[in-house]
């Protein structure tokens, strides 16, 4: 671990390994090798350039708890290009329902909103055009099909990150910013929370899911899939996003972790800790099987060993069970301007 690594949310220097990988663990996390050899070769390559080496280590703030990788770099737009051929974008999540009850204690009148990272869109239909209007709404969004639909339904578009200088002049233009399981991939975090600040109206909110970090060290802790970077680069608390609104102009105003959904738990547990055995044996008969082209045959196939596993996941089910307050899939926050 380097000497000079500090926690980017509270900037202690109190932290401590909780995980190496290198760069070929990183890549094949994604795509297997004998899936698409040309397309791994070229994501591992890339993976090495972010980091400067062939390693990455997890670190942990013992401070406010703040997980983040180390080298702090983000995947580029190389890094999601050649990562995620298919993006399936939800149509309903927790966070957005919970979200929609938190609107309610504020006034909507005129409401100004950004979305960052609004995908198709699908959030931003169940805000407008009742209680926002979909000219009083902007979405960044890379994807340039996306951008094409949230046109077409009024909404105004930017492909671009809210910190550069194209948001310049957009100084107290928003009375809420929402941030659905973005910020867990973003670097350079406090010019991220500057930022919003600047863009939020006095008072404005701005409201954020990530990942539970509880839910993380679960799956790490019981043979499923790993939470790496540099998809990931940030696992988020309470603790770190107190830290960091209280230097940068914000507060945290709430925040809450998602009621744990037993039916969704099972259906991801049995597909990630399958998935976590074609990474850690791929030579053997579930990696070969997924790593044959799309197909009912895969699906099939993929099926059909995950569910030979399911008597040895029923202990790690039982500690699930016994911390199930706390293993919902998603930490929520509203950070409010001061």
């Amino acid at each position: 671990m380097s000497s000079n690594a500090a926690c980017p949310a509270c900037l202690s220097a109190d932290v401590h390994s909780i995980l190496s990988v290198s760069v070929a663990q990183a890549a094949q996390s994604i795509i297997l090798p004998k899936s698409d050899p040309a397309r791994s070769d070229r994501l591992t390559r890339h993976i090495a350039s972010l980091w400067g080496g062939d390693r990455c280590e997890i670190l942990k703030c013992r401070e406010c708890g703040f997980g983040f990788a180390w080298p702090f770099v983000a995947g580029d737009a190389e890094f999601y290009n050649v990562a995620n051929a298919d993006v399936v974008y939800p149509r309903m999540k927790w966070e957005y329902r919970r979200t929609l009850e938190a609107l309610r204690s504020l006034p909507t009148r005129d409401m100004t909103a950004l979305e960052v990272g609004a995908g198709n869109g699908y959030f931003l239909d169940l805000v407008s055009p009742d209680p926002i209007r979909p000219e009083n709404i902007h979405a960044v969004e890379y994807n340039s099909k996306s951008i094409a639909s949230l046109e077409r339904r009024g909404y105004r578009t930017t492909a671009a990150d809210i910190r550069d200088p194209c948001f310049d002049d957009r100084r107290n233009a928003f009375d809420v910013v929402f941030m659905f399981q973005v910020v867990e991939h973003m670097d350079k975090v406090g010019e991220l929370f500057e930022r919003l600040h600047y863009l939020l109206k006095p008072n404005g909110s701005a409201f954020i899911a990530v990942p539970n970090p509880r839910r993380i060290e679960y799956q790490e802790a019981h043979g499923s899939v790993l939470d790496m970077p540099p998809n990931h680069i940030g696992r988020w608390t309470p603790g770190a996003f107190a830290a960091l609104s209280s230097r940068t102009g914000l507060r945290l105003a709430e925040s809450e972790v998602e009621p744990l959904d037993w039916a969704e738990f099972l259906e991801h547990d049995i597909s990630y800790s399958h998935i976590r055995r074609t990474q850690l044996h791929p030579d053997g008969v579930s990696a070969r099987i997924r790593s044959l082209p799309r197909s009912r045959f895969r699906r099939l196939g993929e099926a059909a060993i995950a569910t030979m596993f399911i008597p040895s996941r029923l202990g790690s089910w039982l500690a699930a069970y016994a911390d199930r307050k706390d293993m919902g899939g998603s930490l929520w926050v509203r950070l409010e301007r001061a």
